[in-house]
């Protein structure tokens, strides 16, 4: 029996941009973080360039999320069975998961605020 060979072009770039967009930060104070070229991110984000595993997982780290959260609609996972793969998830009730999906969502929204008005502060004192 012959394997099949997946020939899924996997293009990330949008999904980093959004990303990046939603927190704020510019190419220019990516690329500075990590010690890449600004062309470099710029090329990632349009696809031009596939980067490294390395790039992606500082990245990651950076914006302070999985790469399954990058690489979502490429897996075939569902979000729930996502949230369930967390451990001790699967343990809790509808209701009780229900909450921890909502507090992730705020604290989400509050860390965007919050680096939205630091952003302004930064930018006013200069």
């Amino acid at each position: 029996m012959k394997k099949q060979k997946s020939n899924i072009q996997i293009l990330i770039g949008k999904s980093l941009k959004d990303i990046r967009t939603s927190l704020g930060f510019t190419q220019e104070e990516v690329a500075e973080s990590l010690g890449l070229a600004p062309r470099y991110i710029s090329d990632i984000e349009r696809n031009k360039t596939k980067g490294s595993l390395t790039t992606l997982v500082k990245l990651c780290n950076l914006y302070k999320v999985t790469p399954t959260v990058v690489l979502r609609e490429y897996l075939i996972m569902t979000d729930t069975q996502l949230d369930d793969s967390i451990t001790g998830f699967n343990n809790l009730n509808e209701s009780e998961k229900d909450i921890v999906r909502k507090l992730v969502q705020y604290m989400n929204h509050t860390k965007k605020q919050n680096h939205s008005q630091q952003t302004k502060k930064a930018n006013k004192e200069t």
